[in-house]
């Protein structure tokens, strides 16, 4: 290989190891959820807009198993303002910290779920289900 391609080289080589060695947060080998007939994930309220959403019955069960393994104390995202205790009662007023009810679709909360300034990547793509289902919780005013 000639010196003169020898930087391009390990900089591409380079990039290639620390995207593929990066422990992210996101947990992307979950493939896609599963619907129950009420049409959110896990079963809850309608994810239309239509049907009343909670906090503990619809949204902290999508959180919980994509967020609480980075954002708990100790892990990896431990030193953040978005850590689970593991109880929806709990950890409610913390996530609260993060939704908007005057501008739901401007909320932290679903700009890190997106990837928007989330080291941990995208947990859940605008428009999919899940944040489908956030998204109208926050617009019902972010019931418990």
């Amino acid at each position: 290989m000639s010196s003169d391609r020898r930087p391009a080289f390990r900089r591409w080589a380079l990039a290639v190891a620390l995207v593929a060695g990066a422990p992210g947060c996101a947990d992307f080998s979950r493939g896609p959820a599963q619907m129950s007939t009420e049409g959110t994930p896990d079963g809850g309220g309608t994810g239309d807009g239509h049907g009343a959403l909670s906090f503990a019955t619809d949204v902290y069960p999508l959180l919980v198993p994509t967020c609480q393994m980075c954002h708990a104390p100790g892990q990896m995202a431990g030193d953040t303002q978005l850590l689970f205790t593991g109880t929806a009662a709990t950890d409610y007023p913390t996530v609260l910290n993060f939704v908007d009810t005057s501008a739901p679709a401007g909320s932290r909360l679903l700009a890190k779920m997106t990837g928007n300034g989330h080291q941990g990547g995208t947990v859940y793509a605008s428009g999919s289900p899940e944040y489908e289902t956030v998204l109208h919780w926050i617009q019902q005013g972010a019931p418990q």
